[in-house]
């Protein structure tokens, strides 16, 4: 079956099946580099949400990177990946900021719900089938010594490096700059796909696919809305920085 694009439609069209793929990878990647570093780190008495924060600069970063590397060089000739990331339209501050901290304060708003509502349903009828070294993301905690206070500074810069900013930041060049302009043929429909697939990405955590998706969704609808990364990226990072404060205070009992 062919799709007839739009007339205003810019970017080149993927199958859907590629965008399927395109997106779950990365995530597939990542999860299987989480089952095998995490017992590691457990028996180095760190907590294994520490091989995610490691992960994401290992795995995630250079594969999405890497890719929109590739496919620049092969469509433009160019090594720059933001050869082919569009929806680069430049928002005025006074826009963008409002927006990126409402999409970022749905989020938020989305994940205390779930937590306080369906997460531990949820967690209860994964146990079969989810690996335990994901599993135990659900229940992050330190138990007995912590490590020495260079390490844990350590880890705290690699996790706000790596998950706060550069991942955040990567995943929205990828997603919403590669992979959404080239579904949007679909229209409103591509951003609700997009965040579907994006919530499934997350193989780590998948108790909460459902509340990923929820709390994405109107911001991958405001980036096809305004053909702005910016916007998403601004609130992505508030979003994983905001996490973050909180996972720490959590961990190291601050």
């Amino acid at each position: 079956m062919t799709h007839s694009v739009p007339a205003n439609i810019t970017s080149p069209q993927h199958p859907v099946w590629l965008s399927v793929v395109l997106s779950i990878f990365p995530g597939v990647a990542l999860g299987v580099f989480i089952v095998a570093v995490a017992p590691v780190l457990q028996e180095w008495g760190l907590d294994p949400i520490f091989a995610l924060f490691g992960g994401i600069g290992l795995v995630i970063v250079p594969l999405e990177l890497g890719w929109l590397v590739i496919a620049a060089r092969r469509t433009t000739g160019s090594w720059s990946p933001l050869a082919v990331v569009s929806y680069r339209t430049k928002l005025p501050l006074r826009r963008l900021f409002p927006m990126a901290i409402g999409l970022a304060a749905w989020f938020i708003f989305t994940l205390i719900m779930w937590i306080a509502t369906l997460e531990g349903w949820v967690i209860d009828r994964l146990t079969a089938w989810v690996p335990g070294p994901i599993l135990q993301f659900a229940q992050t905690n330190v138990e007995g010594d912590l490590p020495s206070a260079g390490v844990i500074v350590a880890l705290v810069v690699i996790a706000f490096v790596f998950n706060g900013l550069v991942g955040p930041v990567t995943e929205e060049l990828y997603f919403r700059g590669y992979l959404l302009p080239r579904i949007d043929r679909y229209g409103v429909w591509a951003p609700v796909l997009g965040s579907l697939l994006f919530a499934v990405y997350h193989v780590w955590t998948p108790w909460r696919w459902g509340q990923i998706a929820l709390g994405f969704m109107p911001l991958a609808v405001a980036v096809w809305w305004t053909r702005s990364i910016y916007v998403s990226m601004a609130a992505h990072v508030t979003i994983n920085v905001v996490f973050l404060i909180m996972l720490m205070s959590s961990l190291f009992n601050v």
